[in-house]
C-alpha cells in the first residue's frame, strides 16, 4: 500500500504541475478529485487500523472513551482535509466555515465526557 499511495501521489503532483504550467484553470478541481483517489487507495488499510484500535479498546475495557478518541481524530482529519481542498480551490471562506463546523462537531463528541468529569469533580468537592 505504501508504494501505491506514494507513487500515485507523486504522479498526481507531476500531472498537477504540468496542468498548472499549461495554464489550465481546471487543474485544482482535478487535483482535488485525485487526492480523493489517493485516499481511496488507502481506505481498506485505514479501516483495518480503526478496527484494531476498537479491538484493543474492548480488550482493555476502555472502548467507549477510545471510540470517542478515534471519532475525534477522524473528524479532525476529515474536516481538515476538506478545508485544505477548499483552500486549494481558492475558497478560503468556505474552508474557514468547514473548520468551524469541524470544531463544533468535536465539541459535541466531547461534551458528554466533560459533563461526567464535572459531575465527578463536584461529588469529590461536595
Amino acid at each position: 500500500m505504501t508504494v501505491d499511495v506514494i507513487g500515485a501521489a507523486l504522479l498526481i503532483c507531476a500531472c498537477g504541475f504540468l496542468l498548472r504550467g499549461l495554464g489550465w484553470r481546471g487543474a485544482p478541481v482535478v487535483m482535488a478529485f485525485s487526492a480523493l483517489a489517493v485516499l481511496r487507495v488507502a481506505w481498506e488499510p485505514l479501516l483495518s487500523v480503526v478496527a484494531s484500535i476498537k479491538e484493543v479498546g474492548r480488550w482493555a475495557s476502555v472502548s467507549e472513551p477510545l471510540s470517542a478518541a478515534v471519532k475525534i481524530l477522524g473528524i479532525g482529519y476529515l474536516f481538515g482535509m476538506c478545508a485544505d481542498v477548499c483552500r486549494e480551490l481558492g475558497e478560503g471562506n468556505v474552508a474557514k466555515a468547514v473548520e468551524v463546523v469541524g470544531r463544533v462537531e468535536i465539541i459535541a463528541v466531547v461534551i458528554p465526557y466533560f459533563k461526567e468529569i464535572v459531575s465527578v469533580g463536584t461529588e469529590l468537592l461536595g
